[in-house]
């Protein structure tokens, strides 16, 4: 597998009244194509911020990202972003809000309407096309705005806490269904997460980040050795207890 994403040295630096604030220290990291990659670290870290640094919506302080081997400094249309709220339109049906992004960049055009008319149609959202986000459930929402992600055909997927705002029972059932999309669509996956399990049934490798500033404490390989694993299978496997306890310490969750 290619690589796909490379962090060298990437910091951030706040300016503050009382001084600088460091955010994120020296971040070395790469992804494979088609890998998904899970982020912990304590809460403030600054998890969020290297999402959004990679996304190309916040500046780095210093270091370099690439891209298919190619450095980025702005905004890049090969990079999907989901955040913790679906941010749906309401006055939108579902179908124009999954064009949403493609409008935006100026994609739509009649090869890329058919291509998410066959996303709709493959995960079981075409009959739902006229409806509006108010008609749905939130699970349904969720995978909505998966397709409108993917609908613009990203080579990266960023997730940022983008289940948290489920109950419990859901956020199993749209992990388990965005999790076999994302396989699926071969799409690579950069998640943050504070669910412990959540980062270890989602994810390949599962990166542990320090207290604040940020650097990365170590990177675990996540292998349940399944022939074709899903979120459901993988906390149910023996070895998933052993995976929970060594990140739970690594978190060093009671200071």
């Amino acid at each position: 597998m290619k690589e796909i994403l490379k962090l060298e040295n990437v910091s951030k630096t706040y300016q503050a009244k009382n001084g600088e604030i460091e955010a994120l220290k020296n971040i070395n990291f790469s992804i494979k194509q088609g890998e998904n990659i899970s982020i912990i670290g304590p809460s403030g870290c600054g998890k969020s911020t290297l999402l959004s640094i990679i996304a190309g919506l916040e500046e780095k302080t210093s270091g370099k990202i690439y891209i298919e081997n190619e450095e980025v400094n702005k905004m890049s249309d090969k990079i999907g972003y989901m955040l913790q709220k679906d941010s749906l339109l309401s006055w939108r049906t579902i179908y124009n809000n999954v064009m949403f992004g493609l409008e935006i960049q100026n994609k739509k055009n009649p090869e890329s309407e058919f291509y998410t008319n066959e996303l709709l149609k493959k995960y079981n959202l075409y009959e739902f096309k006229n409806k509006y986000p108010n008609q749905l459930s939130g699970g349904m929402r969720q995978r909505v705005a998966l397709i409108r992600t993917l609908a613009i055909r990203p080579k990266i997927l960023l997730l940022d806490e983008a289940f948290s705002a489920l109950d419990y029972q859901t956020r199993l059932m749209v992990t388990y269904d965005i999790y076999k999309i994302l396989k699926n669509e071969k799409i690579t996956t950069l998640m943050v997460t504070h669910d412990i399990s959540e980062a270890i049934s989602m994810a390949d490798k599962v990166i542990v980040l320090s207290s604040r500033p940020a650097t990365i404490k170590s990177i675990y390989n996540i292998d349940f050795e399944m022939e074709n694993p899903d979120p459901l299978s993988c906390r149910k496997s023996p070895k998933f207890s052993s995976y929970f306890d060594t990140l739970w310490k690594e978190l060093d969750v009671h200071g």
